[in-house]
């Protein structure tokens, strides 16, 4: 929890306990409203809403069965059992999900400190409210527009991509070994956990965006970042099997040097293998770019760029294709290793992100 969510939190409870206090004279200590308040106030305005009605519910509910079970029975240790069977009953009916337990919870609490005549129990609804409306209103004063966090995710997922399209670069300088392809697919297994965290990243955002006042003046997600963060986390997946698929090269021909594997890593197919991946890290770079530029201009400029580099790329992938061809060895092997280039160049595209580069 940041310094600043806390500061948050602790202004909303405080404030929440001096508006029931001042409308609520009777109530001695209106600790519900302050309770209520932090258990209610999220990241977004959008979550603070679903959860302030639901507490409200919860609230709600646990204060009517409190009453109910207790005016016309004694309390005791079978009577606690009851509020608690019916609440979670309740509960379940009314789909409350998470808040669940806050029924019970609720109930007992009435119970504790002695609210069980109507007047009490109204007295701890209103509680309720005015801590649902406190937290509401705090939310959506301070909420913010996690617009950064999630362009700053990508930028350092595309960063992760080139690094590791750069390292298998650098390992075909080279006949790989087994260190090599372990390394491959551990990367490229962090890789699709990082693209996770991404994806995870730009959601918050997009809900810090829903119903925020905030979002019309400093402005939400866009497309053009979601359409970035799909194609990326794809191209992650992408990338993975091209590792594996690398790895599963690299072993063939560890154990068959003198048959169908012999050939698979010779020096110009490992050549152009690297020519290629290092167009899709520089690609991979300016695709991000593009999608997280200032101005319309810049992403222009940045999507012309990516779009060159792609067309090199497949310049080199179709000239690894002809090598390929000739290659005696592993033929599903060499296809799938262009399908997965083929899936990584095509994946780039700068139309995606609205910008569509002249004839080069």
């Amino acid at each position: 929890m940041s310094w600043g969510t806390s500061v948050r939190l602790v202004v909303t409870a405080v404030a929440a306990y001096l508006v029931a206090d001042w409308v609520l004279t009777e109530v001695k200590i209106p600790l519900l409203a302050p309770l209520t308040a932090l258990l209610i106030v999220q990241v977004s305005l959008y979550q603070t809403l679903r959860h302030s009605l639901q507490r409200i519910l919860s609230v709600t509910t646990g204060v009517v069965v409190a009453v109910v079970v207790a005016v016309p029975i004694d309390f005791s240790w079978w009577s606690l059992g009851l509020v608690i069977a019916i609440s979670l009953l309740l509960g379940r009916l009314f789909k409350l999900g998470d808040h669940m337990l806050e029924v019970p919870i609720s109930a007992m609490l009435i119970l504790q400190l002695g609210a069980q005549t109507p007047a009490g129990a109204l007295d701890r609804i209103i509680e309720t409210f005015i801590g649902a409306l406190v937290g509401l209103i705090g939310v959506l004063l301070t909420a913010p527009v996690r617009v950064e966090s999630a362009e700053k995710g990508l930028l350092e997922l595309a960063s992760e991509t080139a690094d590791l399209l750069d390292s298998l670069a650098d390992d075909l300088h080279l006949e790989p070994g087994n260190v090599h392809a372990t390394t491959w697919l551990g990367r490229s297994r962090r890789l699709s956990e990082r693209a996770r965290d991404t994806e995870t990243k730009l959601s918050e955002a997009e809900e810090s965006a829903r119903l925020n006042p905030r979002a019309r003046i400093a402005g939400g997600p866009s497309p053009t970042l979601r359409a970035a963060v799909t194609a990326l986390e794809h191209g992650s997946i992408r990338l993975r099997g091209l590792a594996l698929c690398m790895a599963d090269r690299t072993w063939l021909q560890l154990h068959d040097r003198t048959g169908l594997g012999s050939d698979m890593w010779a020096t110009d197919v490992r050549t152009r293998l690297a020519l290629t991946l290092r167009c899709l890290s520089g690609a991979v770079r300016l695709f991000a770019a593009t999608a997280t530029a200032p101005g319309p201009e810049t992403r222009v400029k940045y999507g012309e760029a990516a779009h060159d580099l792609l067309v090199e790329g497949r310049g080199h992938r179709e000239a690894l294709g002809a090598l390929l061809r000739d290659d005696p060895g592993h033929w599903p092997l060499h296809g799938e290793l262009l399908a997965h280039l083929d899936r990584l160049l095509d994946g780039l595209a700068p139309i995606q992100l609205g910008v569509r580069p002249g004839p080069s």
